[in-house]
């Protein structure tokens, strides 16, 4: 994928993944960093992203949307998504993440997820 390292995060509360999104720049990836579902589709229907980072502050409903709209433009993209609970329960998500993980945890977790992922 041509932009494999190019993430696209979508940020209600910007402070809320500033730590992610500072963890993730250390990490060697570029971030496009929206604050609106609109902002986030417009991204994604350009097709400059090879992952979507969304978090539980996007409504359920628009983050499947958007999900299912990611899949479709970036085919061999990573859908990640910051789950409020642990348990939660994505099944869009490629990686599931909680409050709880260590914001360094992300970069390991989705470099690994790129090895393992068919192109």
């Amino acid at each position: 994928m041509a932009y494999e390292n190019i993430l696209l995060s979508l940020n209600p509360d910007r402070q809320k993944l500033l730590a992610y999104e500072a963890a993730l720049r250390e990490g060697g990836f570029q971030i496009i960093s929206v604050s609106a579902p609109v902002e986030a589709r417009f991204e994604i229907e350009m097709g400059r992203c090879g992952i979507f980072l969304a978090n539980y502050l996007a409504p359920i409903a628009i983050y499947r949307d958007l999900a299912s709209l990611f899949r479709r433009s970036c085919p061999g993209g990573l859908v990640v998504y910051q789950a409020q609970r642990p348990n939660d329960k994505i099944p869009e998500a490629d990686i599931l993440l909680s409050d709880e993980d260590e914001p360094r945890s992300i970069v390991k977790r989705i470099q690994s997820m790129q090895r393992e992922k068919p192109n």
